[in-house]
């Protein structure tokens, strides 16, 4: 029966259980009793054939052994072992609770430690607990025969979709975020596919058994690292390799249960590969995925990698672990986020530099990367010379940017929004060097039969050939461009323009002026002489220096500033009083320099390697004559280069894709308006009938 199930059947199956204690379990923790008991049984089912072997062995060598020992997996012939005689069919009635106890204890520490992320005892009090108990019935649900999960009827690929859907079922009915940390499989097999298609052939193709290493920092259940493997193990089981490329994987996940599925998944990896000798079956992969938040204890510090693959959680912000990540920015380029500080509310660009740094070098090697994200990171920027922009600027001038996917909407389970799939790479071509490849693939997807969340399509395999054909060739039809990364660049100049204002004394700014802060400091007696006066301008235009004039002719050449500050008392009348007047002479200082006005300051954006007086006189003169750029802002920031003007970052897709679409025409619509109306009322006529 177990070997005709496909992935779906299994758990269904296995839903089935959840539902058969409905009563003991609230839904919303269906998820910590399928999920153990589900790797329980995988596990359970791998070491059947080696048990007695395993508990032979302990009897033989537990007095110098002890219980703890890698030495019993020479007996298991895996990664794990278990020194127990119990198994889910035989934990008896009675004591059910205390021998599935003593049963999870017997197995080795790297298991025991999976089974501590999922609240196990707790949820198996509660079925022991409840009148009548129902743990016994379940563990011998688990394990029956029916649920025969032995690599002989269950291979590591429909495992590991079994996972998949049981976590997608209880997803979609009971977890609030329970798919947050998933990726989908046509997301992921893009994000491989891409990867792997250029620039990979020692990995794929050598046959002098070379090392290489595979990291997610964000992992999840792991999805990225054994999609990844499984397309490195496809490929080279086609090439007769005798001593292939070996890969080590690493990872690191937050959250308990999904870093325990993950490291199972890893640790029971190749259970069904017949085709591994003895030692490989018993090698760890799941040694390196550990779990704690990446962004504030990189647990692989000081260790880059060949292959790194990431879906960071979109938009969540790093309020929690704001201190920390501050003192890893202050390291500067000795840390992780030496480019510069994202905004609190959004972790995005602090996982992409954190990609980066965990990218071997050039001189290493070099290392390739695809991060999913949100469009943010494009575009977002809270000043130039800092923050977003500054890490753009510093991603982009150190050519890590290989390409950028423009994926469908509505592909993603928790989330319908733009996402995008970043390339990166530290050993590029020499033909794709200083260069960025952006591709539209937002048209790229297909209808599911039944929406799954918010994800209404895929990407089909077909589809994905045929964008990872774009990357390779380079172009294709208006979907893809290969550009200098400088054309994401731009200059932010000041801009000034002369001083030409005239004097407009109304009633309006003569109540304001009470107001101002220099005004209000003077005597009662010289506010009302300085407004009475002022008051007889009212409907004339006055010169720029009408405001100076008129305070020395009321209270003398040589007043005292600290009875009457002129200087400031006149821009209290200007501030509100003063209008732009391009006939008025332009003001001058007494060299015979124009003067700028106080009261206009502008920026524009320069495009990249553009002439700025060619610039300013088509775009900016025609409109404000006599405007000059103000050569004394320049660059700034960690990255600065000291010219003039403010280096801006944004990488736009609209520039290189967007088409112009005409609206339809009205009579066009008119009609389909007045058809559906009709149809409408035929409708009716029948319902009323």
């Amino acid at each position: 029966m177990a070997s005709k199930m496909d992935a779906s059947n299994y758990a269904n199956t296995i839903w089935d259980i959840a539902d058969f204690v409905r009563d003991a379990i609230l839904p919303k923790d269906y998820n910590k009793l399928i999920l153990p008991f589900t790797l329980l049984r995988r596990i359970e089912c791998v070491l059947e054939p080696t048990r007695d072997a395993v508990i032979e062995s302990y009897d033989k060598n537990k007095a110098i052994w002890g219980r703890d020992s890698d030495n019993y997996c020479m007996a298991s012939g895996r990664a794990f072992y278990n020194l127990s005689t119990y198994r889910l069919a035989d934990l008896g009635s009675s004591n059910t609770q205390s021998n599935l106890k003593e049963y999870i204890n017997a197995f080795s520490p790297n298991v025991r430690e999976i089974f501590a992320q999922f609240e196990f005892d707790s949820i198996c009090a509660k079925l022991q607990n409840y009148e009548p108990p129902l743990l016994y019935d379940v563990c011998k649900k688990f394990g029956s025969k029916d649920m025969d999960l032995s690599p002989e009827a269950v291979d590591d690929r429909t495992m590991s979709n079994i996972y998949e859907h049981l976590i997608r079922k209880f997803g979609e009915s009971i977890a609030e975020d329970a798919e947050d940390f998933m990726t989908p499989k046509d997301v992921v097999r893009l994000a491989v596919a891409l990867v792997m298609a250029t620039g990979e052939d020692e990995l794929l193709s050598s046959d002098d058994g070379v090392v290489r290493t595979i990291y997610d920092p964000t992992m999840g259940t792991g999805g990225f690292i054994t999609d990844a493997m499984d397309y490195i193990a496809d490929v080279q089981s086609h090439k007769n390799l005798k001593v292939p490329a070996m890969v080590i994987p690493y990872g690191q996940e937050v959250l308990g249960e999904s870093w325990a599925m993950g490291k199972t998944n890893l640790l029971i990896r190749n259970v069904a590969n017949e085709n591994l000798d003895r030692y490989e079956k018993m090698k760890d992969l799941s040694a390196n995925i550990y779990r704690g938040n990446t962004l504030t204890n990189d647990m692989t510090d000081g260790t880059r990698f060949d292959l790194i693959f990431s879906n960071p959680p979109f938009g969540k912000d790093w309020k929690k672990e704001q201190k920390d990540v501050e003192d890893e920015i202050r390291l500067g380029y000795a840390g992780r986020f030496g480019a510069g500080k994202p905004k609190v509310d959004d972790s995005a660009m602090l996982f992409l530099q954190h990609v980066i740094s965990k990218m071997k070098r050039a001189e290493e090697g070099g290392a390739k990367a695809a991060i999913v994200l949100s469009a943010s990171p494009l575009f977002v920027s809270t000043s130039l010379g800092s923050g977003p922009s500054n890490i753009r600027r510093w991603i982009l001038q150190n050519d890590f940017v290989d390409c950028i996917v423009k994926l469908p909407t509505e592909i993603f389970y928790r989330t319908g929004i733009a996402t995008y799939l970043w390339i990166l790479s530290t050993r590029k071509d020499e033909e794709r060097r200083g260069k960025v490849q952006l591709i539209d693939a937002s048209t790229y997807k297909t209808p599911l039969r039944r929406n799954q969340g918010n994800k209404r399509y895929e990407i089909s395999q077909e589809l994905i050939d045929e964008i990872v054909r774009m990357y390779i060739e380079g172009s294709d039809h208006g979907k893809t461009v290969v550009v200098p990364y400088t054309d994401f660049f731009y200059r932010e100049v000041t801009v000034k323009r002369p001083l030409q204002r005239v004097i407009r004394i109304t009633e309006e700014g003569l109540a304001g002026l009470r107001e101002k802060t220099q005004f209000r400091k003077l005597s009662e007696d010289k506010r009302s002489v300085i407004i009475g006066r002022l008051a007889t301008y009212i409907g004339k235009d006055e010169p720029w220096d009408m405001p100076e004039t008129l305070l020395k002719e009321l209270f003398g050449e040589k007043v005292k500033k600290k009875d009457l500050d002129i200087a400031a008392i006149a821009d209290d009348i200007r501030s509100d009083m003063s209008s732009y007047d391009e006939s008025a002479p332009i003001v001058r200082d007494k060299h015979g320099n124009p003067v700028e006005d106080p009261y206009f300051s502008d920026t524009e954006d320069i495009p990249w390697g553009m002439d700025f007086e060619a610039y300013m006189d088509k775009n900016v003169r025609p409109y404000v004559p006599g405007a000059w750029i103000d050569e004394s802002v320049v660059d700034k920031g960690n990255l600065r280069d000291g010219h003039v003007g403010v280096v801006g970052t944004e990488i736009s897709f609209n520039r290189y894709f967007y088409r112009y679409e005409p609206p339809r025409a009205a009579e066009d619509i008119a009609k389909e308006i007045l058809a559906d109306e009709d149809g409408l009322e035929d409708m009716l006529k029948e319902v009323l009938r």
